[in-house]
This record gives structure tokens, C-alpha cells and sequence, in this order.
């Protein structure tokens, strides 16, 4: 199972748009920290200004016991100053925030929003603090008319404010987002469609249509796929028209001079009287049975095989037309009739008579005719061969089991007997009458029917084959 459960293109859409919000909040909070340090820094500008001129007549202010500091008209609408004793007051405001200090002078932030400032004065015992007023605090009487105006107006502004920089903020990412999106869906769009068809190119060929070509005339990088894609496909192509052309050669190359063996084989048998020679003349003909049987299980596999490339498991219209409704009890039955003769072996058959299959004749029976010869092959004296109906995940799924009571086939071996002339131990060679083909003829067969063979160990003591079709 792919640990991603998102598309490639969705993860990146999701990603695109995580790093816009990203990237949204970090300006936002670096924009608002330089704006935070830009107002510090006019306050400290005014702050230094306005203590400069009042700290001329502050000597006199301390000999007395004034303790408030008049700024005059307009400052004193918006600051206030204090002379304060440090001895007495440790802590110049409690509830307020250090923010830093500088050149002896203490910068503090109120719970407000405000700020207060503490100057030390040289040659003195006392300290001025200077008080911004918040806006809640400013009395509009107080102020000039067109002041007035202006704090009441920024007052109502400020109410809203926090919601309006909140909607802003959000409304920006949303629309760079929306416009970001509109600007790369074209060429991500474009590009998926490319890969798409790549997969789909590959998946038809892997079908079994040797013709299928990819589209080079794409983007970069995939258009190199492409090519490399083709390059492999022409390859695999020709290799697979050697071999069949090959295979489909050898078997009547090697059969004229088989005849000609017969034939001459004959000739003896009718001249010679000589009983040494007429054995050898039949183990002649016998050579030339078995030959003969592995030209003909060549060229089925040749045949079968090259069926599967050229249109790989789906029904073609010719191969749909020759399906037949089969009843499989009599259909294995008139096959065991057939295989099992001169064999001294039971056999036992467990199939429903109503039970039916509609295949392609030729494929079922090269399936259960090399079944069968499997297990008289290497069965001791007992082949079961049983067929039924199942239900598996709310589909019909039908099996034939074929199971002997031989030797059985190892695990480490249970995909190595489907390889052509594959052989195992010296317990599976050719004493037993097999030739190499005959699994590899039906898995072949198989996958012509849209159906898997399993390998397992049998109840009996050999081996289990069995074939399962969903119906």
C-alpha cells in the first residue's frame, strides 16, 4: 500500500498553499516588528527632546515639594511628567514591562499600550518619569476643536481596527493563494496530463501491444522519459519478434529430418529380420515420439505466448467469439478418460454436474490436461482431482485443485517449476516422463483465462495445484 494518501499534484497544491500562509505570516510579523521598532524609535527621539527641556528647571522643582512636572500647551494633553525618588519608590511602575534601557534611561511599556520613560538627572537624588497618555485617557475638552475631532475619530477607528488588520490579513492570503493557484494549475495540469499518458503508454504496452509508443514532443525532464521509454519498448519488441520467429523456425527445421529418420526407421524394420536391430529401431521410434512431443509443447507455448504478448489477458473479439459454456465434470472427465490411460493410479473426481465455465476451450484444456500429466507424473498412487464455487470479497470465485500423494514441490521451488525446462532436485527429472513445459503451458493458459495458479502441500501428502477465476 502507498504510504501517501494524497496524489503527488494534490501534496503540492497543499504545500503551494501552506507556504503561502507561511510566508504571508512571517512578512506580516516582520513588518509589524519594524513598524514596533520605528515607533520606539520617534518615541525615544521625543522622549530625549522634551527631558532636555525641562530638566533646565528641575533643580528648583526638587527643592520643592512639587512633585508633578508641567509641560505646558499642547504636551500636557498628551504627557505628563513626575519628579520621583528612587529610595522611596524601588519600583517605578509595578505593572509595567522593561523594555530596555539606554544611557541610564529605563524604557517601560504599560498593561495599556502606553509608555512610561525614567531619566535619571546627574547630581541628584530624584528621577523624572514621563507618562504617554493613552487615547481612552485624553479628555477631547481640554483639546483645540480640530484635535478633538481627531482623537474622537481615532478613537472609533481603533475599535476596529483589530478586526479590520485580521480581515486584511487573511483576505491577502486568500488572494495571493487564489491567484498563485490560477498561475500554476496550467502547467501542473499540463504536466499531469503528460505523466498520465506516459503511465498509460507503459500500461498498454505491458499489455501486450508491442506498438505502443510514448509522446517525446513533451516537457523536460519527462520528454527524456519518453525517449528512453520508447528505446527500451523497441528493444523488448524486437527481441520478442527473434523469438518468436525462432521458435515458430526451429520445430519444422527439426521435424524434416525426423521424418526422414521414421522413414528410414521403416525401411529397416521391413528388410531386417535381425531382433538387436528391430529393438533399436524401436527405441528409435520412441526417440522420435518424445522429440515430436517437445516440438509440439514448443510450439504451444510459442503459440500461447505470443497470444498473451500480442493482446495480452484481455478478450480480444476473435478470442470472445470461440468462449463456450463448458459443464466441467464432463469436460475433466472425457480428459482423464484420454490421460489416464496405461496409468496404474486411482483418481477420484469431486465436481458439482451443474457446474459450468465459459472459456476458451482450447486454454482450459491445455490447463487441466497439463495438470493431470503433472500428477500421474509424480503421484505414488492417488490423484483427487476437485473443482467448486466460493465466495471471496462479494465476487464468485471458482477453483479446480488438482492434488496428488507424491513428493510434492518445496516452497523454494514453487515458482522456479513455472519456468520453462526449469528442473528441480534429482527426484523431479525426467525418469518421471516430464519434459519442462508442461506448468509453464499452464500458467500460460491461465493468464489467458484471467485466472492464477497457487501451489500448495495436499492433504495427500504431494502437492496441491490450484487454478482460481473470478466468475
Amino acid at each position: 500500500m502507498n504510504k501517501y494518501s494524497l496524489s503527488l499534484f494534490s501534496r503540492l497544491y497543499l504545500a503551494i498553499v501552506i507556504s503561502v500562509i507561511i510566508s504571508v505570516s512571517l512578512t506580516k510579523f516582520f513588518m509589524d516588528s519594524f513598524e514596533e521598532q520605528e515607533d520606539f524609535n520617534e518615541l525615544v527621539a521625543e522622549m530625549n527632546f522634551i527631558f532636555k527641556e525641562i530638566s533646565v528647571n528641575t533643580e528648583r522643582k526638587i527643592k520643592s515639594a512639587q512633585q508633578d512636572i508641567p509641560l505646558g500647551f499642547p504636551l500636557d494633553n498628551f504627557l505628563s511628567a513626575k519628579l520621583v525618588n528612587p529610595e522611596m519608590n524601588s519600583v517605578v511602575c509595578p505593572s509595567c514591562q522593561l523594555i530596555t534601557r539606554i544611557n541610564n534611561t529605563s524604557y517601560y511599556q504599560r498593561h495599556d499600550g502606553g509608555y512610561l520613560v525614567e531619566f535619571k538627572l546627574p547630581n541628584a537624588k530624584s528621577n523624572i518619569i514621563i507618562i504617554e497618555k493613552n487615547k481612552s485617557e485624553l479628555n477631547p475638552e481640554d483639546l483645540p476643536k480640530d484635535l478633538a475631532e481627531e482623537l474622537a475619530e481615532e478613537l472609533a477607528e481603533g475599535i476596529i481596527y483589530g478586526q479590520e488588520i485580521d480581515l486584511i490579513f487573511l483576505s491577502l492570503i486568500l488572494i495571493t493563494s487564489l491567484f498563485l493557484g490560477i498561475a500554476i494549475y496550467w502547467p501542473i495540469k499540463n504536466l499531469q496530463n503528460q505523466i498520465k499518458a506516459l503511465i498509460d503508454t507503459h500500461q498498454q504496452f505491458g499489455s501486450g501491444d508491442m506498438q505502443a509508443k510514448a509522446k517525446e514532443d513533451i516537457q523536460k525532464p519527462l520528454d527524456k522519459l519518453a525517449h528512453s521509454f520508447n528505446d527500451m519498448a523497441q528493444a523488448i519488441a524486437d527481441n520478442v519478434k527473434e523469438r518468436d520467429t525462432f521458435s515458430q523456425a526451429i520445430p519444422h527445421e527439426v521435424r524434416t529430418p525426423l521424418s526422414r529418420i521414421q522413414l528410414a526407421s521403416g525401411l529397416i524394420r521391413r528388410k531386417s529380420t535381425d531382433l538387436d536391430i528391430l529393438a533399436l529401431v524401436d527405441d528409435v521410434d520412441n526417440y522420435v515420439v518424445d522429440i515430436n512431443e517437445l516440438i509440439s509443447q514448443i510450439v504451444e507455448y510459442s503459440k500461447i505466448n505470443s497470444t498473451i504478448v500480442a493482446g495480452s489477458i484481455s478478450k480480444s473479439e476473435s478470442e470472445v467469439d470461440q468462449f463456450q459454456t463448458i459443464e466441467l465434470k464432463s469436460f475433466i472427465e472425457s480428459r482423464l478418460q484420454l490421460l489416464a490411460k496405461n496409468q496404474n493410479k486411482e483418481y477420484s473426481l469431486v465436481i458439482d454436474e451443474s457446474l459450468e465455465l465459459t472459456t476458451n476451450p482450447f486454454y482450459l484444456r491445455l490447463l487441466v490436461d497439463n495438470f493431470i500429466k503433472n500428477a500421474f507424473n509424480y503421484a505414488q498412487g492417488e490423484i483427487k482431482i476437485s473443482a467448486n464455487v466460493t465466495s471471496f470479497n462479494n465476487n464468485q470465485q471458482l477453483s479446480i485443485t488438482v492434488e496428488d500423494d507424491g513428493i510434492g514441490v518445496p516452497l523454494h521451488d514453487r515458482e522456479t517449476i513455472f519456468i520453462a525446462f526449469a528442473r528441480l532436485d534429482k527426484s523431479r527429472s525426467r525418469k518421471t516422463g516430464g519434459l519442462g513445459l508442461g506448468l509453464p503451458i499452464a500458467k500460460a493458459a491461465a493468464t489467458k483465462m484471467a485466472g492464477k495458479i497457487v501451489v500448495s502441500e495436499s492433504p495427500l501428502g504431494g502437492a496441491l495445484f490450484s487454478f482460481t477465476k473470478e466468475i
